[in-house]
């Protein structure tokens, strides 16, 4: 158990698995309602991590926002959620708990030094150091987040888009592509970079999902006639949202840099008029 936990609550899942007008199913929610009473004040946020049916029946009778995560199948059961957050099923399940929390509750996985048997400390705080000394490195907040893992291009498109940007003061960073970092590991490492970034431009990976629940602007590359289907979902609270694309010319790397360019000039130009 979390050493913030000081309660807990035991709750009848078959009675809620039943409808309202059973005698088992009233009971259980009847008793949800009295054990709620003893609350005081009751909490204002609810983070639902499950996505069960009794956890989504708990967090519709609570009061105050609630925070779940999204379910890709069924769009209509998150309705009783304030927002949620998409995360990748690729991810540790503890991993994607932590990215969870730390998202709905907006702190970074970089505050943290937590040892729970995936990795050990001297793994998580080296890398951490080096994304601080990449940032200062960087001399400011960072324009562009590019990670190449997952985007279709060969090696000869990567150069070409590369070149394009290089053309520019735009600050860009190319997050690390080795095939031997696990995906969690790799979250960690370019946590503070994705969600700093002004833009993020990557492949249908865990990059792309944790920039769209962290509400960062940014397009993610899928594969032909996937974009639908498979693309990244960025939360309904978000002011900016991930881009799917799938389709030629606009996935091509010339036209690809080119308007990331252009939408990253016109945010310049934009912060520029509001401080006259």
């Amino acid at each position: 158990v979390h050493p913030a936990v000081t309660g807990s609550l035991v709750l009848d899942a078959h009675g809620f698995n039943q409808p309202a007008w059973l005698p088992r199913g009233w009971r259980a929610r009847h008793n949800l309602k009295e054990a709620y009473a003893e609350f005081s004040p009751l909490p204002n946020l609810l983070l639902d991590p499950f996505g069960t049916r009794v956890s989504r029946v708990v967090a519709r009778s609570m009061p105050g926002r609630r925070v779940g995560v999204a379910n890709m199948r069924d769009a209509q059961s998150d309705r009783v959620y304030s927002s949620v957050f998409p995360l990748p099923s690729s991810l540790h399940p503890l991993q994607a708990l932590r990215v969870f929390f730390a998202a709905a509750l907006g702190y970074s996985l970089h505050d943290l030094v937590p040892n729970y048997g995936l990795v050990n400390v001297g793994e998580f705080l080296q890398p951490k150091r080096l994304v601080e000394a990449d940032q200062q490195a960087m001399n400011g907040p960072i324009d562009l987040v590019v990670d190449w893992e997952a985007l279709t291009w060969d090696v000869a498109q990567r150069q070409q888009c590369r070149a394009l940007l290089a053309m520019t003061d735009l600050r860009v960073a190319y997050l690390d592509t080795s095939a031997s970092t696990p995906a969690a590991k790799r979250l960690r490492l370019h946590w503070s970079q994705i969600s700093t970034a002004n833009y993020v431009l990557t492949g249908l990976n865990a990059t792309a999902w944790l920039a769209a629940a962290l509400g960062r602007p940014g397009v993610c590359l899928c594969p032909e006639g996937k974009a639908v289907a498979e693309g990244v979902v960025s939360t309904r609270w978000a002011p900016n949202k991930m881009i799917n694309i799938d389709q030629s010319p606009f996935n091509q790397p010339q036209v690809a840099a080119q308007s990331i360019i252009r939408i990253l000039d016109r945010q310049r130009i934009h912060l520029l008029n509001n401080k006259v």
